[in-house]
């Protein structure tokens, strides 16, 4: 899978994919049909995944949350990235010199795992926040 982009995606944009209640389900839906025409690697790590089936299951229910962590785990071009202790520790690094309180111990792994697997792209709809730390850990923001 090398030979392919490596996107990291945040968690907020599975959330909007399988929740059409969501205010960014149709931005969803646009991006995921851009998605579908490239030969990009979607990464998460298992923080993110705990995060959208826990998300959708509050939001949507057991049903909606399933069948989302189903696709998670079973389509071929998602890549996981294990959140071990050494990545935790970059994590914690991370979200203690972020001064940001809307920047969650989750985003900080999101930029530890970014930084460690050497992935340059970030899909989220959490523009603002992750804006503000583009300079500051070299990444950019996917753009759609």
């Amino acid at each position: 899978m090398e030979n392919f982009r490596r996107i990291f995606v945040d968690s907020n944009y599975f959330v909007a994919l399988f929740n059409e209640k969501d205010s960014l389900y149709a931005q969803a839906q646009t991006v995921a049909d851009l998605l579908d025409m490239q030969s990009s690697v979607l990464v998460i790590s298992n923080f993110v995944f705990l995060e959208v089936v826990t998300v959708l299951a509050q939001r949507r229910g057991k049903s909606v949350s399933k069948a989302a962590g189903s696709y998670l785990l079973n389509t071929a071009r998602i890549e996981f990235v294990h959140i071990d202790s050494t990545l935790q520790q970059d994590s914690w690094n991370t979200f203690q010199s972020v001064s940001s309180k809307n920047i969650s111990f989750v985003d900080c792994s999101t930029i530890a795992v970014m930084k460690a697997e050497g992935i340059r792209t970030l899909l989220t709809f959490d523009f603002n926040d992750f804006r503000a730390l583009q300079r500051r850990f070299y990444f950019t923001l996917f753009n759609f």
